[in-house]
């Protein structure tokens, strides 16, 4: 059975197990800071990581449809 949460990482990423999760060492990031009324475009696929500093809400578009588009 498929969960609404089944793309969802093992790794915390505010607590990295190095030894649980080995290739996180390495890892390149970038980190940054929205301000109120700043968008954040994250592409189809790509891997990344969510932290609220405040009270906030996001929207995620990752659900598939059904209709096939003409």
């Amino acid at each position: 059975m498929e969960t609404m949460l089944s793309n969802t990482s093992q790794v915390d990423l505010d607590n990295i197990d190095v030894k649980e999760f080995p290739r996180t060492e390495d890892l390149e990031f970038m980190d940054n800071i929205l301000e109120e009324g700043d968008l954040l475009y994250i592409p189809p696929k790509w891997w990344h990581y969510v932290r609220s500093l405040s009270t906030s809400f996001s929207v995620s578009f990752w659900w598939r449809t059904s209709i096939v588009p003409s």
